[in-house]
């Protein structure tokens, strides 16, 4: 005697709900100390199809970290370039506002905004003397200052405040993949410079 035929509508509930307990449960398994964001982030980097195919759908709920990362790099790049060396130069660039957040945790957006340019500022004069223009890019401060300005908000309020969920200590623990993120925008950059 066979079994009788579920309609589609229930082969979709009872499919659902006996699988996605286990799913749930062996992703949280696999993810370990990882927060979830952190998880899908890398789990999207390994499979750039699927963060291919939410952004075709204009899924409104997904951004891809890279998304973020090509944006910050984009402001970061009008004033300032690591040069060849890239990663502990650009390591400077990034944890120079993650100080200012750490040091200011409990003050008002637009002070730690603030803050943070007039640390890229002083990062910027010091590089100007060090290296000339070769990594401080720009005629002089004032020519610059507006894309030290757009960096500062972008890292504050994007990065900080809506990838680290305003947590300082998770925009600390995700730090390393920022600073991969953002190296490999960096390296693509370069890498289609070289091309042309």
């Amino acid at each position: 005697m066979s079994r009788p035929r579920l309609a589609s509508e229930q082969k979709k509930k009872s499919f659902s709900l006996a699988f996605s307990p286990n799913l749930i449960a062996a992703l949280e398994k696999v993810r370990g100390a990882k927060s979830q964001s952190v998880f899908v982030e890398e789990w999207l980097r390994q499979q750039p199809q699927i963060a291919a195919e939410l952004v075709a759908m204009n899924d409104p709920g997904f951004v891809p970290p890279i998304a973020h990362y090509e944006q910050l790099m984009q402001y970061l790049l009008k004033f300032y370039s690591p040069g060849d060396g890239g990663q502990p130069s650009l390591a400077r660039t990034l944890f120079i506002a993650l100080k200012v957040i750490k040091r200011n945790s409990i003050s008002q957006d637009q002070d730690i905004e603030g803050q943070i340019v007039t640390a890229m500022e002083a990062f910027w004069l010091q590089e100007r003397r060090k290296q000339g223009t070769s990594h401080a890019r720009g005629e002089n401060m004032e020519a610059v200052k507006p894309a030290i300005q757009d960096y500062a908000r972008y890292y504050y309020q994007e990065i900080f405040q809506n990838m680290a969920q305003g947590d300082y200590k998770l925009l600390q623990h995700r730090f390393r993949s920022l600073l991969h993120g953002c190296e490999a925008v960096y390296q693509e950059r370069l890498k289609r410079t070289f091309e042309h």
